[in-house]
């Protein structure tokens, strides 16, 4: 009854804030844990009110006891009604409940299955590209790195080593053999990772994560994967990433959906890329003669690739169809027919051909 008088709307100030935030935590500490429901549900409510930091600080208390509302918490987190929006902290928690639900620890409670958790990451991703994702550089360092911890992974696992057994009054000891983490009641500690605390300032490898989280394991969503990829980079002004990752898309898919929504959002890319050219050649100074012959050029390349891109169609639409099935004769000569009289892709389509067959 006393907490209702902080939600009243002409409560001043010297209540409603510090004593109001002291209040709480007294009757926390006071109160045995079966009434502590009550209190933190007024609570909660009187936090997103407030928002800020103080907002901040009670979600993460009691997400400790309760992680059910980090939902919630992440889109508060990202709200307008927040005053200082945390886009890093709010990926991670995603990226945790993603990565929970996909290996049954979580249950969304808005029914969103562990493919739409990620979906909502990606989506703060493309959002908040500077705030959440490393650059290029960092990027290819990072890359490299997980590079060699796969390779040294694969290393470990080739090398044949016998475990050896020893005894101590009878009982015996294990001296040799991987490591075995110390657990609880039989269940092995949760190892710490970076990605996933939202207290770390440490960015995202946002590549990396789409490949090991989305392509290798929703690969009936690749299209919506790459485009996300695609993107961020493109949010990020490194188009010709961005380029790369769609490149990339097309050559890999297996369904002419995934392919379809790939080829539109880089024809869409390339033709608003176009369009700032001219735009900028319209408005460009007559005084700036160089910098206006510089927009020109790198507009007819970005022209020539546009045409180039819509050339490419079919062949691409092809490739991905033989993908799926190299044994398609109808394929085949379809790709055959595309060539025309170009006798060497002839020659060599017809090669291939005979060693998938």
């Amino acid at each position: 009854m006393y907490f209702s008088v902080f939600f009243h709307p002409r409560c001043p100030a010297l209540l409603s804030h510090t004593h109001a935030r002291r209040t709480f935590d007294r009757a926390l500490r006071t109160l045995p844990p079966a009434l502590h429901g009550r209190i933190w549900t007024q609570y909660l409510l009187w936090s997103e009110r407030k928002g800020g930091e103080a907002m901040v600080r009670v979600y993460r208390r009691y997400l400790a006891v309760d992680p059910s509302v980090t939902e919630r918490f992440t889109g508060l987190l990202l709200s307008s009604t927040n005053n200082e929006p945390r886009p890093l902290e709010a990926a991670k928690l995603l990226l945790s409940l993603a990565r929970k639900a996909a290996r049954g620890e979580y249950t969304s409670p808005e029914g969103k299955s562990p493919y739409q958790l990620l979906e909502d990451w990606i989506e703060v991703v493309e959002k908040y590209p500077e705030e959440v994702g490393l650059d290029v550089e960092e990027t290819d360092g990072s890359n490299a790195v997980f590079a060699k911890e796969e390779a040294d992974a694969e290393a470990a696992k080739t090398e044949v080593s016998k475990p050896e057994s020893a005894s101590v009054n009878g009982q015996l000891i294990r001296v040799a053999g991987p490591p075995v983490p110390v657990g609880v009641d039989g269940n092995p500690l949760p190892t710490y990772n970076e990605e996933e605390d939202p207290l770390d300032r440490k960015k995202l490898n946002i590549e990396h994560i789409i490949q090991k989280d989305g392509l290798d394991v929703y690969k009936d969503q690749a299209g919506r994967l790459w485009t996300g990829l695609a993107t961020y980079w493109i949010k990020r002004a490194e188009f010709d990433r961005a380029k790369s990752m769609f490149e990339q898309g097309m050559k890999t898919v297996l369904t002419i959906r995934d392919f379809t929504l790939i080829y539109d959002a880089y024809a869409e890319f390339v033709e608003s890329l176009i369009g700032s050219l001219m735009e900028a050649i319209e408005n460009g100074d007559e005084e700036d003669e160089g910098d206006v012959a510089e927009l020109e050029s790198e507009l007819d390349v970005r022209m020539k690739e546009m045409e180039a891109l819509a050339d490419r169609r079919p062949f691409l639409h092809n490739d991905v169809l033989l993908r799926r099935n190299p044994h398609d004769v109808q394929e085949w000569e379809k790709r055959i027919a595309l060539w025309g009289e170009d006798d060497e892709q002839v020659g060599i389509i017809f090669f291939w051909s005979i060693l998938c067959f």
